[in-house]
């Protein structure tokens, strides 16, 4: 795949060598296409009417000192309102950036050459962030074209003309919905390492959980300690929830089941019933992603807290579903079993 990468660089030099380095340069499958901008004005026009992959941008105007403009950081927040794309600065002052690097934004410095610049581009490419768009775009594009002459034309008795009527466009965007399955995801991310039959960490939820109102299966933080809401979401919804159940979780590496596993790593059956919730009813797994790390939920630790408190929670998550509707069954059984002694099977197989 050819990946689009722009400079914006108002120094000459500087933007002759990056061209030089990186137009036509391979990396792993992909081959990058580079284009250059020779001022921040003229940046921000391409990027206005152009589409990039990877965007590199100098953070001054003129020379990277104190008190020149730090034109990029503009750029930055027009690039954050208007289009997704990675970004990397490379610029010879980061002291007032090195705050910004994260996931999507990189930060070198230009003493430390175009060897450092090109292990970012690396980075942001193996992450699968810059490819994402051009996939999406290809796969959405591709169940349009389909849908709309394979389905909607070919079914014409079906679908007749002249109606107006937002049926067909909610139908699509449900179809549209629906095509990013597990294989299709495995597809646009390119990586074979996904299990199209085992669910992945991060289908467990919702980050950061989307509604201004509570519900099963939310995750929260305080003083250190990672809850789970298991108060059921109506009673959120019909405001019925003055007293909020929440269920307490600890680090998998605090189980005996984990201890057990560091001590005879040849024995991993009991750690794995755990992790896989197969383990009773008692315990549900909730695995380590960047936002929260793998956590077991014990429903024999629970506390109730008033509604009005949980805004003293910071809020990380929210259980996505089947997952969160797993949780609140795996808790209904728990907490409705009925025990009673065992049967006398002896005395019934001597009497037969």
């Amino acid at each position: 795949m050819k990946l689009r990468i722009l400079f914006v660089e108002d120094n000459a030099d500087w933007q002759g060598q990056l061209l030089k380095f990186f137009d036509d340069e391979k990396i792993g499958e992909h081959s990058l296409v580079a284009s250059s901008a020779n001022s921040f004005d003229e940046g921000k026009a391409m990027l206005a009417t152009g589409d990039y992959d990877i965007v590199v941008l100098d953070l001054y105007q003129g020379e990277p000192k104190e008190g020149n403009p730090k034109t990029g950081l503009e750029i930055l927040g027009e690039i954050q309102k208007s289009v997704f794309v990675p970004v990397i600065f490379f610029t010879g002052l980061t002291k007032d950036i090195d705050n910004l690097a994260s996931e999507i934004v990189g930060v070198v410095n230009k003493a430390d050459g175009l060897e450092a610049l090109k292990v970012e581009v690396e980075k942001i490419i193996s992450s699968k962030l810059a490819l994402i768009k051009q996939q999406i775009y290809g796969h959405i594009g591709e169940s349009l074209r389909a849908y709309f002459w394979d389905t909607v034309h070919s079914e014409n008795r079906i679908f007749e003309p002249g109606r107006i009527d937002v049926s067909l466009g909610y139908l699509l965007l449900r179809r549209i919905a629906n095509s990013l399955s597990k294989e299709n995801i495995k597809t646009i991310l390119g990586d074979d390492t996904i299990k199209v039959d085992k669910a992945h960490p991060m289908e467990f939820y919702i980050f950061p959980p989307e509604k201004i109102e509570y519900e099963a299966g939310e995750i929260l933080e305080k003083d250190e300690k990672t809850y789970v809401i298991l108060t059921p979401t109506c009673d959120f919804a019909n405001r019925k929830a003055e007293g909020v159940l929440l269920g307490l979780a600890s680090h998998l590496t605090e189980t005996t089941e984990y201890k057990k596993f560091k001590d005879d790593n040849t024995k991993p059956q009991g750690l794995q019933h755990l992790v896989e919730s197969r383990k009773g009813d008692r315990f549900f797994f909730l695995p380590g992603t960047p936002f929260i790390k793998n956590m077991v939920l014990d429903f024999q630790r629970t506390e109730v807290v008033e509604y009005a408190d949980l805004k003293t929670f910071k809020r990380v998550a929210k259980l996505d579903n089947p997952f969160a509707q797993a949780m609140a069954t795996s808790f209904t059984r728990y907490y409705n079993r009925v025990g009673y002694p065992d049967i006398d099977s002896d005395h019934i197989i001597r009497n037969l």
